[in-house]
């Protein structure tokens, strides 16, 4: 197989659940292919009272393991080797960081997802696109 190592960011979108089942199905075409979710789930600090934070980031947490549950019901469908993580700061950066740290030799994402950040201000998707030195293969 031409990937081994396969890492999908997921957020929940559409798109994410697209380059999920694409992933799925490169891997179904050999076992040995390994599928990584990353979930990034980014809490912003802030100069208000310690429990109000704490709170904001359980919930936050929370939602972030609901949002990959259905993740684990379709991984757990195939034979391959599979994770799913949730990991806290910056997507691009989450993402780049797990790539690294994991080997991974492809990234299939979403061309967009639910950050709600606009256009002019740039995407996850172009900043993992511009700055991975693995190929990324993106959904429309």
């Amino acid at each position: 197989m031409l990937y081994s190592n396969i890492l999908v960011p997921y957020d929940g979108s559409e798109l994410a659940l697209k380059a999920l089942d694409n992933s799925i199905e490169f891997a179904k075409l050999d076992p040995t292919v390994k599928i990584t979710v990353l979930h990034a789930v980014t809490i912003q600090s802030m100069t208000v009272h310690t429990s109000l934070y704490t709170y904001l980031k359980i919930a936050k947490l929370e939602n972030a393991n609901e949002t990959v549950e259905p993740v684990k019901v379709k991984l757990a469908k195939i034979p391959n080797s599979s994770e799913v993580l949730i990991r806290e700061g910056s997507p691009s950066y989450v993402i780049l960081q797990k790539a690294k740290e994991t080997n991974c030799d492809l990234i299939i994402m979403g061309s967009r997802g639910l950050s709600g950040i606009k256009e002019f201000l740039g995407s996850v998707s172009h900043s993992i696109t511009q700055q991975s030195s693995i190929s990324v293969l993106l959904m429309k």
